[in-house]
C-alpha cells in the first residue's frame, strides 16, 4: 500500500471538510450536523440569511428576516435534516450531512 497517497487523501479530506462552513460568507448563526437535534430559535437580527451545506459555497436558499423571526434546524422523523424559516421548511437529502445558516 502506498502510505504517501494514502496520507495525501486523508489531509486533502480535512482540508476540505475544514473549509465547509469558514469559506462561505456570513457569520453562522444555527448549525445542523448527524447527530444534532433540534435547533430552533429566532433571527438574531434583520438580515439577509443564507442556508448552507458543509461543501457547497453556494447557498441553498436565501431569505431575508427580521430580528425574532423562527430559524434553525429540526430533523424529520426519517433522520434527515429540515431548516426551518419564518412559517416555511426546506427538507435536504438524507445523504446531507451538515447545514449551516448565516447572516450577512
Amino acid at each position: 500500500m502506498n502510505y504517501s497517497r494514502l496520507a495525501y487523501a486523508t489531509v486533502l479530506g480535512l482540508v476540505l471538510f475544514a473549509s465547509g462552513c469558514g469559506s462561505q460568507k456570513g457569520k453562522t448563526v444555527f448549525t445542523a450536523g448527524p447527530n444534532s437535534g433540534t435547533n430552533v430559535g429566532t433571527a438574531p437580527q434583520d438580515g439577509t440569511y443564507l442556508l448552507y451545506t458543509a461543501m457547497s459555497p453556494n447557498p441553498t436558499v436565501t431569505v431575508k428576516l427580521k430580528e425574532g423571526d423562527k430559524l434553525g434546524f429540526q430533523k424529520t422523523s426519517d433522520g434527515r435534516i429540515e431548516a426551518v424559516y419564518d412559517d416555511k421548511t426546506y427538507d435536504f437529502d438524507k445523504g446531507t450531512a451538515q447545514a449551516y445558516w448565516k447572516v450577512e
